[in-house]
């Protein structure tokens, strides 16, 4: 038999054998997935409950606390639960935000933790940044009542400046993100603001 010929049917028997599983590939699990790639459930519509009322007022406050206290006892402990809640509704009626819009953006900032820290040097529960906790008046960030207190002041300073935008709490959220600065001289912010803002209003509508 000629070695060309041996080669061929070497080829074929290995053929043969490995789609009986003789030759193993990659499991899902080692698979990593490519950032790039948007899924299709990604761009599914926001699933909402009716338009998001900004302020306190309005808001049943009886029925809101015991909602967001509820959803935080998915991240936390019963009684850091109990205090991020009473600073949130505490906070919330002094400065007329709604509490369940600051639960969700808290939600999505720190999932609640007060000793969050980001890559960027963000802190606490808002994840506020040393330069805006400092004008906020905040002495410590990882203080539950402070860092709740500064975080809902700065959301009712936002909703006060995007008051006549037609979109307020997206153009609201988005200064929160971007800084309202650039939010309104290019009247408008990023995708990447529109996935956060998203991703907020997906929690609002859990709480």
């Amino acid at each position: 038999m000629e070695a060309s010929t041996a080669v061929i049917i070497a080829l074929f028997v290995m053929t043969i054998f490995s789609s009986f599983g003789g030759v193993t590939s990659p499991s899902p699990k080692n698979i990593r997935p490519n950032p790039n790639i948007v899924r299709q459930a990604d761009r599914a519509p926001i699933p909402t409950s009716g338009p998001i009322n900004p302020y306190y007022s309005g808001v049943q406050s009886a029925t809101a606390r015991t909602a967001i206290h509820k959803f935080i006892l998915k991240y936390r402990r019963p009684r850091q639960a109990e205090e991020i809640t009473n600073s949130i509704m505490v906070h919330s009626q002094k400065y007329n935000v709604n509490p369940k819009l600051v639960a969700a953006l808290i939600a999505r900032e720190s999932r609640f933790n007060p000793r969050a820290v980001s890559s960027a040097g963000a802190r606490g529960l808002g994840q506020l940044m040393p330069s805006t906790a400092k004008s906020l008046g905040i002495t410590n960030p990882f203080n539950i009542d402070q860092n709740a207190k500064g975080t809902i002041r700065y959301v009712s300073y936002l909703l006060g400046r995007f008051k006549k935008r037609a979109k307020q709490v997206s153009f609201a959220l988005a200064g929160y993100l971007e800084g309202p600065n650039g939010v309104a001289r290019k009247n408008g912010y990023s995708g990447q603001s529109q996935a956060y803002i998203n991703d907020i209003f997906k929690y609002y509508h859990k709480i």
